[in-house]
């Protein structure tokens, strides 16, 4: 199976699916978790700071402007804690804290997100956030926490979250891939077991793995519905095998009795006449019978036994040789197309019998002073074997070129005409039977005469 296939398929499809539905269930849970977890920084930050706020207003209620000054610069001097501190005039000029320069030009109260510069480390910008309150006989109070840890942390829960999607949308395409492969393929050596059976080899069945799944299941109801087919086919097979050998003995042993009565020198006209007919008719029905026959050994691949390299080339002369007077006969004019040896591995005998049937047909089909094409060699546009017959006949419509490769279906216009419209019935079986293509085309399209062209495209 190609690639392009292999995409089609329903099994990849339902793995794409199923991949996307779970890269979004990963996405959606890690999103989740991330959004409680940056919530959760937030919050936490925003308790601190208001905890800070509430003990610094709690000093300056119990020990006055000097003790609010002298607890800020206590705990500014900490070079491990986060926070961050600030008294500043109303013109925000810093009074104390670690703030080296007020964050804003206009203070309001409010919480406002910024970046510091540290006395110690001028040139360090790092990220903060803060609450600014007026302060009495101060001017404003700034109280914050540095939240570039903080803040790396949330970065580093990120990255790691769409590292987490990644990998498992890598592993989840890996393992789809490789479960629709792995089903696909099933499906496929389903498939060719089938075209395999379709193809002849009746013989053939399913494969079971032994798994038991629903695949299992479907295979061994395929097989036993191949066995029931198989015997019902075989029965039919034996009674008309049967029947035509029955019948064919007979015939045959009443025709040679018909001739030695045609012997008898007292014969009237009349009787001689309906001898003949009798064996005209004698000599339909063994053709019946024959081609029945042939058509069961081709379809059922018992010919297979038979095959062996034919020259297609060789063989067309053969037939065109035989049909040449019968042609002359009728008028008609019977060319000849052959290119060097053309080899396919194939019956000679079924051949034969096909390219002489469609001879026969196409001269039988022709008007007189028509001409009658047969030809061997290699198509132009696949370079495959091809052996092709065609006529100058009133055709055959496009929409019944189908039909007429059943068995006894003629078509309504050439009812007259002798036959048991098992002809093409033959030519369908027996390309069936050698993997050919089997095409029928007008000959000359546009004409009112447009003719058949039957073709049959051999494997390379």
């Amino acid at each position: 199976m190609n690639l392009h296939s292999f995409f089609r398929t329903t099994t990849f499809r339902l793995a794409a699916f199923h991949l996307a539905l779970f890269t979004l269930s990963v996405a959606i849970v890690l999103g989740v978790v991330y959004w409680f977890t940056a919530g959760f920084i937030n919050r936490h930050t925003e308790e601190t700071v208001l905890r800070e706020v509430q003990e610094l207003s709690t000093a300056l209620n119990e020990r006055g402007r000097i003790g609010l000054l002298r607890l800020i610069s206590e705990r500014s001097a900490d070079q491990r804690s986060d926070m961050i501190y600030a008294i500043a005039t109303p013109a925000g000029e810093i009074v104390a804290g670690n703030l080296a320069n007020w964050p804003i030009a206009t203070s309001q109260p409010g919480w406002i997100e910024f970046d510091i510069k540290n006395r110690t480390e001028p040139k360090a910008k790092r990220a903060a956030v803060a609450i600014i309150l007026p302060v009495r006989d101060l001017g404003w109070l700034l109280v914050g926490h540095d939240m570039t840890d903080r803040y790396l942390l949330r970065g580093q829960i990120l990255l790691g979250m769409i590292w987490a999607v990644s990998l498992a949308l890598v592993i989840g395409t890996v393992g789809a891939l490789y479960m629709s492969r792995r089903v696909a393929e099933r499906i496929e050596k389903i498939n060719r077991t089938i075209d395999s059976i379709t193809a002849g080899s009746f013989a053939d069945r399913l494969e079971a793995t032994g798994s038991g799944d629903e695949i299992d299941r479907l295979v061994m109801k395929l097989n036993r519905m191949l066995d029931e087919i198989g015997r019902l086919m075989l029965g039919m097979r034996q009674v008309t095998d049967n029947v035509a050998h029955d019948l064919r003995t007979p015939l045959s042993r009443l025709r040679a009795r018909l001739e030695l009565a045609q012997l008898d020198p007292n014969l009237t006209d009349p009787q001689a006449a309906t001898l003949e007919q009798a064996i005209g008719e004698i000599d339909r029905l063994l053709g019946v019978f024959n081609a029945i026959l042939t058509i069961a050994a081709a379809e059922t691949g018992r010919a297979r036994a038979d095959f062996e390299p034919v020259d297609l080339s060789a063989l067309v002369a053969e037939v065109a040789e035989l049909y040449e007077p019968l042609a002359e006969e009728r008028g008609l004019t019977l060319e000849l197309h052959n290119q060097d040896p053309v080899h396919v591995r194939g019956s000679r005998q079924l051949l034969a019998q096909l390219a002489s049937n469609l001879v026969e047909n196409a001269v039988k089909y022709s008007s007189p002073g028509g001409h009658v094409r047969v030809a061997a060699g290699h198509d132009a546009g696949t370079g495959r074997p091809l052996l092709s017959v065609a006529d100058e006949g009133p055709g055959i419509p496009a929409d019944q070129r189908d039909k007429v490769l059943e068995r006894f279906v003629r078509l309504e216009a050439h009812r007259g005409t002798p036959g048991h419209g098992l002809g093409l019935s033959l030519a369908a079986a027996v390309a069936r039977l050698h993997d050919a293509e089997l095409r029928l085309d007008d000959h000359r399209p546009g004409m009112d005469q447009p003719g058949l062209r039957v073709s049959l495209l051999f494997p390379a």
